[in-house]
């Protein structure tokens, strides 16, 4: 059986807010991914807690408490926020849309989203939102913290000035899927 998709133009809008646009070139991920730079693990979602899932619920895994405070990579979709996020934003292993406004704490996040914080000047300005696969890299944070917004995070991506100074510079819009 064929699947058809219809593309409509303009840009995304999440939740009635802000355009989505396409990844900035340097972190758009298009096929297969080089291996890290030296000195940079790649962690990947699936790693992050313990499997199965025990009496005491989510747990970190081993590889993600080995890795806390060290340089990883990792590929994930942008949360879509219908409010630009100031100097961070939500890495999720699956496209997710955040309604801000009207349930701000009831959100579809996955237990595996990560809190990206920008660093530098780049964390005084508002993130647009980038649809598709994005490679992103940085100091990996791993215990319970509060975020400005409410959430409570659990794992961080600290982004030095030179990643946070791209997530600034978008790419050309994306198209619209329609359902």
């Amino acid at each position: 059986m064929a699947v058809t998709t219809l593309v409509a133009w303009p840009p995304v809008l999440a939740h009635g807010g802000q355009a989505t646009l396409g990844a900035p070139p340097a972190l758009a991920v298009a096929g297969v991914l080089p291996p890290p730079p030296a000195g940079v693990a790649e962690l990947r979602f699936s790693e992050m807690f313990q499997r199965p899932v025990g009496p005491k619920g989510l747990e970190p895994s081993a590889r993600l408490l080995a890795l806390d405070g060290l340089a990883v990579r990792l590929v994930g979709y942008m949360a879509s926020t219908e409010l630009p996020m100031v100097g961070r934003l939500i890495l999720s292993p699956l496209p997710t849309a955040l309604g801000d406004e009207d349930e701000p704490l009831a959100d579809d996040l996955p237990a595996q989203a990560v809190f990206v914080h920008l660093s530098g000047p780049a964390a005084l300005h508002a993130v647009p939102n980038y649809s598709g696969l994005i490679q992103l890299q940085g100091r990996l944070s791993v215990g319970a913290r509060d975020e400005p917004d409410g959430h409570l995070s659990s794992v961080r991506l600290l982004l030095d000035e030179r990643a946070s100074q791209q997530l600034l510079l978008p790419g050309p819009a994306a198209p619209r899927r329609l359902p």
